[in-house]
């Protein structure tokens, strides 16, 4: 009964936002009747405005753990939206989002702590992941706060973009206190953000129908300091400090760790880890443009001393033609522990632990460390970018995968301890803009993994999602 009730709910906003979002779309410019319908729907008063999307995807993966088991499940979110301003300078915004999750291999059945039983569909519980208030020009000054459950970006998220990583792409909020400084004369901007985030998805706000899921392993705390100018012509110059406490759950209680459910590697961490980096960004003329950033951590983490660092950086060159082709070149490097010294030498992802380059690699990587946390990584790649059509993206890009340290997990059956060669990724992405309301993607990655992995988990691995996006 209850998936059957799930199905009929997703199907019926399918076909309901289809079926408006076609009809809608066959009328696209401005100031058209349709057009002042849609704002006085969307807008029906001054201080108030809502909206709606659905996002339907199929994934396909096969050997995902580069051992013979292949994945193949549904995603359906729904997610509806408002602000409300009842004042000139102050808003409230909200967010709900449910986005159940059907598995048809393999086969999940799974006890949580408080003894729910989780079949083939997971992730049925409605989750509020934005409900905050904000304020700007306090006191006549160039200054607003926003206090509540939001989402952070800061750079293009190499850090700092994803607080809830083990939901995937259902939500990506924080528990925060941003307060942003805007001195537009100066060209600068300075942001100081308090995070505090729990593991447990009913901490702050129940959600509807709980699971008791987890949105991370570990409790956590941060604070963020990240200033950026642009005084400079076409380049923008970031400097940040960034403290993050992670207090560990999942690990703790009886039944975490157990066949079937959760590997002792994946467990959350007991760190204190302190950040400074820097990030440039800018256009070299018409053609060229680029950024790079580096970070360097020190600290604490499960009980030794921590000390890495981590280096992204991408050119890309512009043709400027018809088709907009474009082409880039990159290279990441985020170091991994050497096992002969005392200290801790991996770089963390802190909140970057979100598929940067690889859908299917976010995945795969748990085998060393937790789903997407990217690190002990030596990372070069090359790309392709063009529209064939004003509606139609195509980007593809090669990366050649390397570790930093190659005996870092000795002990563990999934890496060979002999080689630095992690392998080779393919991957691919066509997007298609049918109109202002419906639009959607064909994703496919393939990986060749290298002598990096042992023998018994070496099989070559492929990605296939699809998508389409309802947005009213």
């Amino acid at each position: 009964m209850r998936k059957n009730l799930i199905m009929l709910v997703v199907l019926a906003a399918a076909v309901t936002l289809f079926w408006t979002s076609t009809a809608l779309g066959q009328n696209e410019k401005p100031g058209t009747a349709t057009d002042d319908w849609i704002k006085n729907v969307k807008n029906p008063t001054d201080w108030l405005s809502w909206g709606a999307d659905l996002r339907l995807r199929e994934i396909f993966v096969a050997n995902l753990l580069l051992n013979r088991e292949d994945r193949h499940f549904q995603r359906y979110r729904l997610r509806s939206w408002a602000k409300i301003t009842p004042l000139k300078d102050l808003e409230f915004n909200i967010r709900l989002v449910y986005e159940p999750k059907h598995f048809c291999q393999p086969a999940r059945q799974a006890q949580c702590r408080d003894a729910y039983y989780i079949d083939e569909w997971t992730m049925s519980e409605a989750i509020f992941d934005k409900m905050n208030v904000k304020w700007s020009n306090i006191m006549g000054m160039p200054l607003s706060v926003k206090f509540g459950r939001q989402d952070i970006i800061l750079g293009n998220g190499w850090l700092v973009l994803d607080g809830t990583p083990l939901d995937g792409s259902r939500t990506i909020f924080f528990d925060a206190v941003r307060a942003t400084l805007d001195m537009k004369e100066a060209k600068t901007k300075v942001d100081l953000i308090y995070i505090n985030q729990h593991a447990d998805s009913d901490w702050w706000i129940d959600p509807f129908c709980d699971k008791d899921f987890h949105n991370m392993e570990q409790d956590e705390q941060g604070v963020i300091l990240y200033v950026t100018n642009k005084s400079l012509e076409n380049t923008e110059i970031s400097g940040y400090f960034i403290y993050k406490h992670d207090n560990r759950v999942i690990g703790e209680e009886p039944g975490d760790i157990r066949r079937g459910h959760l590997a002792p590697w994946q467990a959350g961490n007991d760190s204190d880890i302190y950040t400074f980096g820097g990030r440039v960004a800018g256009a070299l003329g018409e053609n060229w443009n680029y950024r790079a950033e580096f970070a360097h951590e020190f600290g604490y983490k499960n009980g030794d001393d921590l000390c890495a660092f981590g280096v992204n950086t991408l050119l890309s060159y512009h043709l400027r033609d018809k088709l907009k082709n474009s082409f880039r070149i990159g290279y990441e490097f985020l170091s991994g522990d050497d096992p002969d010294t005392g200290k801790n030498e991996q770089f963390d992802p802190l909140w970057g632990r979100w598929p940067q380059f690889s859908e299917m690699l976010a995945y795969t990587v748990a085998l060393e460390n937790r789903p997407g946390e990217t690190t002990n990584l030596h990372r070069m790649g090359l790309g392709w970018t063009c529209h064939p059509t004003d509606k139609l993206q195509l980007k593809t890009d090669y990366h050649l995968l390397f570790a930093a340290e190659r005996d870092s997990y000795q002990g563990r059956p999934y890496f060979s301890n002999e080689s630095f060669f992690r392998g080779q990724l393919l991957t691919s992405k066509l997007m298609y803009k049918f109109n202002r309301f419906i639009s959607g993607h064909l994703t496919g990655e393939f990986f060749c993994p290298g002598n990096f992995y042992s023998e018994d988990f070496n099989e070559f691995a492929a990605f296939l999602r699809y998508e389409l996006v309802f947005t009213w």
